[in-house]
């Protein structure tokens, strides 16, 4: 889950990403994104053409948990996983001295690139914690180098990142929230000219440990069905879009208010504030609060319902799979099932936003583009075929 609550769905104060997401770089290519980047190359041989970056789904009890990928840093490469993160932006990496960090690390004495920017690094995070210091190396993705990206080495980090296989994190929200106080490495191959295109997209394999992917500065034709539906976002922080209603078996629920949507990849389920969950819930016939049996958050549903929910964007209706909204039967009655939709305590929860994570990112193929301020666009996964 995104740091801090996602404070920045509010207006983030300036760094040096706000300046350079208005750059001549980004200015100059945004005409192109509309009308091209849907047809950069047909549905065949992609690999060739594409800068693509193979994700590994870590599935826990037939739930799709995260999804990680590669990534080599410094001279020469050390090779590390990294969780991939929408709803954070920082690299970091664990370090040689973190008696915490239980998997690889990395060491910036074996890279002849690497250099100590020695200011204190922390990031905190829904659930975790990382403690470090600045350092800034080369870092490869998919053969091609990013030079002096700054990122995190921790030294310490909270026993919530050690139940994962992946190293580290890498963070592709927008870099005015970044802790680090750099450019993302994103950001930083859109500065070094390694990009065709401002944007990113990220296919979500369902169930299967391969298959998932990302595509750096460009859009896969292979991972959707259909045409891309674009959303501005709220502000240049995370990649937030309004939501302003939900459908649950055609009817149409709107909200009293705009929630802002922060779009994470780096989430698993979904999280709204407790009154809207309440809503959707009661449109779902036989649903009820888990709360006594699970704690704070939780609902079931039967089993035998094939729940139809969407969520609405600008006026287009988004469906969450039905099988992904379903995480599984309840441990007190084999007739309920767990739904995927958690209620967030509104003391500790802004009324106004919503986390919609993977369970919804499965069935839509999800496309961040620096492009007219920042927007986000879903087009129909393949998953759905």
């Amino acid at each position: 889950m995104a740091p801090e609550i996602l404070a920045g769905i509010f207006p983030a104060p300036e760094n040096d990403m706000e300046k350079f997401v208005q750059s001549k770089y980004v200015n100059e290519v945004s005409p192109d994104t509309d009308n091209v980047m849907e047809q950069v190359v047909g549905p065949v041989d992609v690999s060739n053409v594409l800068l693509t970056m193979s994700m590994t789904d870590v599935i826990v009890n037939e739930v799709d948990m995260l999804y990680y990928g590669d990534l080599a840093i410094g001279t020469p490469g050390q090779g590390l996983t990294f969780d991939i993160d929408t709803g954070s932006a920082d690299l970091w990496v664990p370090s040689p001295w973190c008696s915490t960090c239980t998997k690889n690390h990395y060491d910036g004495s074996q890279s002849s690139t690497y250099v100590d920017k020695g200011r204190r690094f922390a990031v905190s995070y829904g659930s975790g914690t990382v403690y470090g210091t600045t350092a800034s190396d080369t870092v490869a993705i998919a053969g091609t180098a990013v030079q002096n990206q700054t990122f995190g080495v921790v030294y310490r980090e909270s026993e919530d990142f050690q139940e994962y296989p992946n190293d580290g994190i890498l963070g592709m929200a927008f870099g005015t929230i970044a802790q680090s106080r750099g450019l993302t490495v994103f950001e930083t191959m859109m500065k070094q000219g390694k990009l065709k295109w401002p944007c990113f997209s990220v296919h979500l394999a369902r169930s299967q440990e391969t298959g998932s992917e990302m595509c750096w500065g460009c859009y896969d034709p292979t991972k959707a069905t259909g045409p891309i539906s674009w959303f501005p976002v709220s502000h240049r922080a995370y990649w937030s879009i309004p939501m302003s209603a939900f459908d649950v078996a055609g009817q149409r629920t709107t909200f009293d208010e705009v929630i802002i949507s922060a779009i994470d990849t780096g989430t698993t389920f979904c999280y709204f504030p407790a009154s809207i969950a309440a809503e959707i819930y009661a449109q779902i016939p036989g649903s009820k609060d888990a709360s006594a049996s699970y704690g704070s958050g939780f609902y079931t549903y039967p089993c035998a319902s094939k729940v139809d929910l969407r969520f609405v964007f600008g006026d287009v209706a988004f469906l969450l799979h039905p099988d992904d909204f379903n995480l599984g039967e309840s441990m007190y009655n084999p007739a309920e099932c767990m739904g995927g939709i958690f209620a967030m305590d509104a003391t500790e929860w802004p009324s106004n936003l919503a986390i919609i994570g993977d369970e919804f990112l499965k069935s839509w193929y999800s496309v961040y583009d620096y492009s007219d301020g920042g927007r986000v666009g879903f087009a129909p996964s393949v998953n759905n075929q």
